[in-house]
């Protein structure tokens, strides 16, 4: 790759010729790009940048092979371009319209404060719970299961789960109301 200053002043002036200013627009013409699209301007600049990039990179030399260089130089305009586009359209896609903009609630720090919170608040709870407490409050709330299946792994009443539950929002509550 040659990225000598000069080498470069050279790749703009044999761009300058109206012939290769004639395949630079023709590659834009062939990845659909022309003066009516909406990105037409940042296109030709891709387009002159790709060029630079296509003359730093070609490897025969030049004054002898400049035919090979001019299809050279037009594919690789011409997929830049189509890459420049599509990379172009997925950004916008995932874009927000800005009608719905006002609706966005950019707020993901309370969220997580709150299950901070919640976390500090299950924490303080499990190191002040009773054994019974504690299986309520692992198996009902953490595994999900039901009141029937407590009493079955558990081996004791219904009377007994639903003292566990109070007795543990009880507990809860004091502490929710100590935080605050």
């Amino acid at each position: 790759m040659r990225t000598d200053r000069l080498e470069n002043q050279a790749a703009f002036d044999l761009l300058a010729e109206p012939a290769h200013q004639r395949l630079l627009y023709g590659a834009l013409k062939a990845a659909n790009v022309t003066k009516g699209h909406p990105q037409f301007e940042d296109c030709v600049t891709t387009a002159h940048l790709t060029w630079l990039a296509a003359y730093q990179n070609y490897e025969p030399d030049l004054p002898e092979n400049l035919a090979d260089f001019r299809k050279f130089a037009f594919r690789r305009i011409k997929w830049r371009t189509l890459d420049y586009l599509r990379k172009q359209t997925l950004r916008s896609q995932s874009q927000v319209p800005m009608t719905h903009a006002a609706e966005i609630s950019i707020t993901p720090m309370i969220s997580r404060e709150r299950q901070w919170q919640l976390t500090d608040l299950l924490t303080s709870l499990l190191d002040q719970c009773r054994p019974g407490e504690r299986i309520y409050l692992t198996e009902f709330f953490l595994d999900e299961q039901t009141v029937a299946e407590i009493m079955a792994n558990h081996g004791v009443s219904r009377r007994t789960v639903y003292n566990w539950r109070a007795s543990l929002l009880k507990k809860a509550q004091a502490l929710y109301e100590a935080e605050q």
